[in-house]
């Protein structure tokens, strides 16, 4: 049998990033600014790439950002200096509900799976244990780039030999994985948890709510 593979997004399709937000309006309430503005401009920081080029280390990118959100509300390393406590709340993200009993259905039916993270060595190990079943991780660390930068995906492609036939590309994030994906020909499914309008003509092979969907067309 001809072997097939899943590549994923992380953040946002299998596990949920809440965690890392409500620790930012945790500490933006003990430092005594706006909660919600704090949470919104982190979140846009650390989804900008503009941010991540020359390559860093996903640690050192969220101490820049938490550099930046004291540079925004004007403070002296009152985010900065709970660094830790970010990294610590990433480090315990959980998976959305549906994730482990789907990844399993998955493995049944012989995918091998492969997540595709904007993240780093010692952050996603802690990350895909909570997830349970065997992986083949890849992370902006191991090709020093930041998705949606191609090389990312070409080094991934590369490695396993994808085809149209043998592989399907899953995430949520569209603009970091959609768009990549169609500029690689590779067939997709955007998992539209907020279902929200497509942003651009491009479109994904399938769009569904959850990853249980998904097994609809993964056969």
């Amino acid at each position: 049998m001809s072997k097939k593979y899943l590549t994923f997004d992380c953040y946002g399709t299998l596990l949920n990033e809440n965690n890392t937000y409500d620790e930012i309006e945790k500490l933006a309430r003990k430092i005594g600014v706006d909660s919600t503005l704090a949470r919104q401009r982190f979140q846009n920081y650390q989804d900008d790439c503009n941010n991540m080029h020359p390559y860093l280390d996903y640690d050192l990118l969220t101490r820049n950002n938490l550099i930046h959100l004291d540079y925004q509300f004007g403070l002296e390393h009152q985010f900065e200096k709970y660094f830790v406590d970010v990294l610590i709340a990433h480090q315990n993200l959980k998976p959305f509900p549906e994730v482990i009993n789907t990844l399993q259905t998955l493995i049944d039916r012989n995918y091998q799976l492969i997540p595709m993270s904007n993240s780093s060595w010692d952050i996603i190990d802690k990350n895909v244990q909570s997830l349970k079943v065997p992986f083949d991780v890849w992370t902006a660390e191991d090709v020093h780039a930041y998705k949606p930068d191609l090389r990312f995906f070409k080094t991934v492609e590369k490695e396993y030999g994808f085809t149209a036939q043998n592989h399907w590309h899953i995430a949520e994030g569209y603009d970091s994985d959609i768009i990549s994906a169609d500029k690689m020909n590779w067939p997709s499914i955007w998992i539209n948890r907020p279902q929200i309008e497509t942003p651009s003509p491009i479109l994904p092979t399938h769009m569904v709510s959850d990853l249980t969907a998904t097994l609809n067309f993964l056969k």
